[in-house]
């Protein structure tokens, strides 16, 4: 018979999860799991609340048992990486966030906005990049940052996506067929790649994604 886990687990897990690794205490990207831990245990039923659940590690069951959909995100320059709830839809476009305001909205899986990361990107124009997703080809890119007077700083790359291989990913004991794409962009200074991982019904299951010339770049899996 399948264990059932509790909500309560769920919240476990992410309590084990926000406190280990390398992450500095001090660190901004460490609240990440704090406020996901609070966010999940806020939507715990404390009329099924097990006392024994006391895992620390996030499995594939604790993952199913959630009550938001879940994403891991690093933040590659900073090694930092935690666990994101999704916070709200709006059409394509999905914000993941934790309690305390850090936040990533993604378009069809492409990063068009980043928050507290210290060096965010404002917003973006991907519409170019994720037509290319079906196969390849070329396009640009519209991306918005804050300069030092915190005033926007609109620039466009021009970018090409090519196939470079398949791929089967297994993320928390399932396993995905995917076709690699890379996105390679350059323009106003700026040369960045991103790669995703992505599935025959469009679904972007992992990725590296650039975010702005100070925060570098993030890695993200869906969960």
């Amino acid at each position: 018979m399948k264990k059932i886990i509790t909500k309560l687990t769920f919240a476990a897990a992410l309590a084990g999860l926000s406190g280990c690794g390398e992450l500095a205490q001090n660190d901004p990207i460490t609240v990440f799991g704090k406020g996901l831990v609070a966010f999940a245990q806020s939507k715990v039923d404390s009329g099924s609340a097990d006392a024994a659940a006391t895992s620390a590690e996030l499995t594939r069951e604790t993952i199913e048992a959630a009550p938001v959909n879940l994403l891991r995100l690093s933040l590659i320059s900073q090694g930092a990486t935690d666990i994101l709830a999704e916070a709200g839809r709006n059409g394509t476009k999905v914000t993941w966030a934790s309690r305390e305001g850090f936040g990533f909205t993604f378009d069809g899986g492409l990063l068009v906005a980043s928050r507290r990361t210290g060096a965010d990107l404002m917003g973006a124009d991907v519409s170019g990049a994720k037509r290319s997703l079906s196969g390849g080809g070329n396009h640009t890119r519209t991306l918005d940052f804050l300069d030092g007077s915190d005033q926007i700083q609109q620039i466009t790359v021009q970018c090409q996506t090519i196939v470079t291989g398949q791929d089967a990913i297994t993320i928390f004991e399932r396993t995905y067929q995917t076709s690699i794409l890379e996105e390679t962009c350059s323009g106003a200074g700026q040369e960045f790649k991103n790669t995703y991982w992505r599935d025959r019904n469009g679904i972007i299951w992992q990725s590296r994604q650039w975010i702005s010339p100070q925060a570098g770049y993030l890695g993200y899996q869906r969960l």
